[in-house]
């Protein structure tokens, strides 16, 4: 397959007849460069994208991997594609580095846009209402338990925080503990410092994301945080307490190996990620069952500065989008721009995204159509059945119409050290000083966005959660 567009060559003549007999002269051949693509820290994606264009193209596509500092160490982006984790947007538009994708890509048959799932399409890969990038994949949190125990105990599925906390503390009362040679928590989280602002997120989505609104950590007019109000503290205790319950052995995995504990029979619960890399062991506990991470009945309305609950009273679970993953963009200084898009929609269309994607540890599936190839991103020895129903639960998280983003914007390391900061003030800390501790980084936000420029912080926050600068 070629991604150039045909060139038109001129074969103009000129006859000179003279004396001398001058020949006719053919006007020099216009070469173009080879296109190519960054990747940002990895590898294994690499290694697949070079192995599938070298099947398909004679046309040399230089693949090259950089880590996320060298990238922005550098003044200027000079390659045609770049592949990197969707939170990067928000700094590599700031430096005018990706453009907005050509709309005659978007309507693509070979991309069938609308086989990406809701989330993804809707917001991970828009700043405001321009579409950015096109997605390989990202995963969600989710809850996974071990439904035989939990029935052993007399407990459900929790649907909710509050149910899940109960859980936790029912199974820390019960013998089950004290009496199993393998299990060693009630729950475990992902308390990996690189990962606990995410996960504090993810617990707050659902008490502070309902209906149309728009304000969550940021407020949609003025910009101020709003990591004080009840919604976020509340899921701010929450994780304390749980975290409180979690072996010191276990208390700082990243999302996937918390999974790998949970899988290994060392919890009853979990919250975490499952990818192709999963360490599974040989045998596999009975019953586990994955879930999406619990919700609430009720939601804190900062208007009427009031808890209210949802419409019925029922509990919605709301994930939270682009902790992790990997998506592509085209750089602005491409001078090759439709070449460099057919490139991006071949890699991230419905045929190679399930080649080029699983072996990544930061993706999975995010298109409809790969629900029935599954098994292309999880560990070869998961029983089918948890296979199935985890790659279902994912798609459906997915494709939630109300979801979270995660910071996006510029700068976004810095508050999320703010975060990881108050949080670990939290778990060292007793209520009282809970209030006090997020007042002291809703201020640390401000100052943060104050630095970078408060009108330039609003558009950023607005664009970043896939909304622009006009509510409707």
């Amino acid at each position: 397959m070629t991604f150039r567009t045909p060139l038109l060559w001129l074969l103009a003549l000129c006859l000179v007849v003279g004396c001398n007999g001058t020949k006719k002269k053919e006007l020099p051949k216009i070469e173009t460069p080879p296109l190519s693509i960054t990747i940002v820290a990895d590898e294994p994606m690499a290694e697949a994208v070079r192995r599938e264009l070298a099947a398909r193209t004679e046309e040399k596509i230089t693949v090259e991997v950089v880590t996320e500092e060298v990238l922005l160490g550098q003044k200027r982006f000079t390659r045609d594609l770049l592949i990197y984790p969707p939170a990067m947007m928000g700094e590599l538009i700031q430096r005018d580095w990706i453009a907005p994708l050509p709309s005659g890509t978007l309507g693509s048959e070979e991309l069938k846009l609308d086989d990406v799932a809701l989330g993804i399409s809707q917001t991970e890969t828009r700043w405001g209402s321009k579409p950015y990038a096109l997605p390989l994949g990202s995963p969600v949190l989710m809850l996974m338990v071990r439904a035989d125990l939990l029935k052993q105990l007399n407990l459900d599925v929790p649907k909710t925080w509050d149910e899940y906390a109960t859980a936790v503390e029912t199974i820390q009362q019960s013998d089950l503990l004290k009496s199993s040679d393998t299990i060693a928590a009630a729950t475990l989280e992902p308390l990996d410092e690189t990962y606990l602002a995410n996960l504090w997120l993810a617990r707050s989505a659902a008490y502070v994301k309902h209906g149309e609104n728009l304000s969550t950590y940021f407020d949609f007019t003025t910009g101020k945080a709003r990591i004080d109000t009840p919604g976020f503290t509340k899921a701010a205790e929450q994780l304390a307490a749980s975290a409180r319950t979690i072996p010191d052995a276990f208390n700082s995995l990243d999302p996937k190996a918390a999974a790998e504990a949970f899988l290994a029979g060392k919890s009853v619960m979990a919250i975490g990620w499952i990818n192709k890399h999963t360490l599974v062991p040989e045998t596999v506990p009975e019953d586990i069952m994955f879930a999406p991470l619990p919700g609430s009945h009720e939601t804190y309305k900062t208007p009427e500065n009031q808890w209210l609950p949802r419409p019925g009273n029922q509990p919605e679970s709301i994930p939270l989008l682009s902790t992790s993953g990997m998506v592509g963009s085209i750089s602005s200084t491409s001078g090759q721009t439709m070449n460099a898009a057919n490139l991006l929609v071949l890699l991230t269309g419905p045929e190679l995204i399930s080649l080029i994607s699983p072996p990544s540890e930061r993706t999975t599936l995010c298109r409809v159509s790969s629900l029935p190839m599954a098994d292309a991103w999880m560990p070869p020895s998961l029983p089918g059945t948890a296979l199935r129903q985890y790659a279902q639960v994912s798609l459906e998280q997915l494709q939630s119409p109300r979801h979270l983003s995660a910071l996006r914007i510029p700068g976004r390391a810095a508050y999320e050290k703010v975060v990881r900061e108050a949080v670990q003030k939290t778990m060292a800390s007793d209520q009282s000083e809970v209030e006090t501790i997020w007042k002291e980084a809703a201020q640390a936000w401000d100052k943060l966005s104050a630095e970078s420029g408060q009108a330039e912080h609003i558009k950023a926050f607005r664009n970043s959660q896939g909304i622009g600068d006009n509510a409707f």
